[in-house]
């Protein structure tokens, strides 16, 4: 009687855990006490590994963007600044106390803004964005992974 009440226990300690999906378990008790899933019952299809993309930051990738340039590139780069206070404080620094619009133009302060970011990270400091700074900027300036600017 208590081996079947364990049972009993166990069966629905693990139908609680899986409530939430269409999926029931069984557990038989062998005659040892070890616990195991019934052949004859459905088991959870196996997860399947994660998926590994390589990235790779080149100018065939991504664009090299400087100062003069405009465009959708330029506004999403200008985003990626501003959700991490570089353009604002670029702004500020330059003389513009509310910070620096998100307008799609690679001026002075998106040029101040990137050598910000890239003086932050020890890579070279040249105020264009090229494939490493696309690369600092999408891996570590870039939580929320908004979408870069990929080459077709």
């Amino acid at each position: 009687m208590m081996q079947l009440t364990t049972i009993r226990r166990l069966t629905s300690r693990i139908t609680a855990i899986f409530a939430k999906t269409t999926l029931s378990i069984i557990t038989v008790t062998g005659v040892i006490g070890s616990s195991r899933t019934h052949p004859a019952i459905a088991t959870p299809p196996p997860q399947q590994s994660p998926i590994l993309v390589a990235t790779a930051y080149t100018d065939l990738s991504l664009p090299t963007l400087r100062r003069g340039d405009r465009g959708r590139e330029v506004q999403m780069l200008q985003q990626i600044l501003s959700d991490n206070g570089f353009l604002h404080a670029a702004g500020v620094r330059l003389g513009t106390p509310n910070g620096a619009a998100v307008d799609g133009v690679f001026g002075a302060i998106t040029e101040s803004a990137v050598r910000d970011l890239q003086q932050r990270y020890n890579i070279s400091v040249t105020g264009q964005v090229n494939p490493m700074t696309w690369e600092v900027l999408d891996m570590r300036e870039n939580p929320y992974r908004s979408p870069l600017p990929w080459k077709s």
